[in-house]
């Protein structure tokens, strides 16, 4: 029986020199998810992590319309978990989240939970996150408001098209797909569908190949639906 405590983790990932695998970004250094989790492996390859949902969306959301990620990793029977609030490229909390930053937030918030665990603690170390300051305290910029009578819808920006990409198509059917198969009712996905109607048209129209996943994705969905039905209505008969 394996008797590793977790003093004894924190003694190898601790010891761990991350320095060749961290980069610079905003003023700050950062240890990527794929090498901290490769760093991980050559000591603990057993180890596992998870991604908590809450009421089958995977951030928690916040009264002021921001929302945090939760992950927990365990190592040889020893867990933690960490929470992070879901940010910008900037640093700063966002209202709304979309498929990519709470992907990508997610990923960071593993990092930050295996650093608890020692794994590029050094890295975490120096930064000031944890004190106050005005800036932080200030509401994020895009939080929802009643809008002015006079006020126009403002247009949708270059930068905000430029999020649209192939990476957020991949990560929108991903979390699509997980959504879809907790449905219960064709009701249900029918109702799912049209409330993901715009997504899945702009889907559609840059990249018909995730489309086209999708609604096998959906139709599978719906012929199971169908088929305990009919299982649940024989039952019911004998």
């Amino acid at each position: 029986m394996n008797d590793l405590t977790f003093k004894e983790i924190w003694e190898t990932l601790y010891n761990v020199d991350v320095s060749k695998h961290t980069e610079e970004k905003m003023k700050l250094t950062y240890l990527s998810w794929s090498r901290a989790w490769m760093l991980l492996m050559e000591h603990y390859p057993q180890a596992e992590y998870t991604f908590v949902d809450y009421e089958a969306l995977p951030y928690r959301t916040l009264p002021d319309g921001t929302a945090e990620v939760i992950t927990k990793v365990q190592i040889e029977g020893h867990t933690r978990s960490m929470a992070l609030p879901i940010m910008d490229y900037k640093n700063n909390a966002v209202v709304n989240p979309n498929a990519r930053q709470v992907n990508d937030n997610r990923m960071r918030c593993l990092v930050k939970n295996l650093a608890m665990f020692g794994l590029g603690m050094s890295v975490f170390a120096v930064w000031d996150d944890h004190l106050p300051s005005e800036e932080k305290d200030e509401q994020p910029k895009d939080k929802k408001t009643p809008p002015k009578k006079a006020q126009k819808e403002e247009p949708k920006t270059e930068a905000t098209e430029e999020t649209f990409d192939e990476a957020w198509a991949d990560i929108f059917l991903e979390a699509t797909e997980k959504l879809i198969v907790i449905q219960d009712t064709r009701e249900a996905l029918t109702g799912f569908y049209k409330a993901n109607k715009e997504a899945i048209g702009r889907l559609k129209s840059n990249f018909p190949e995730h489309k086209e996943k999708l609604d096998i994705i959906f139709k599978n969905h719906a012929n199971s639906l169908v088929e305990e039905s009919k299982t649940n209505s024989q039952d019911n008969k004998e």
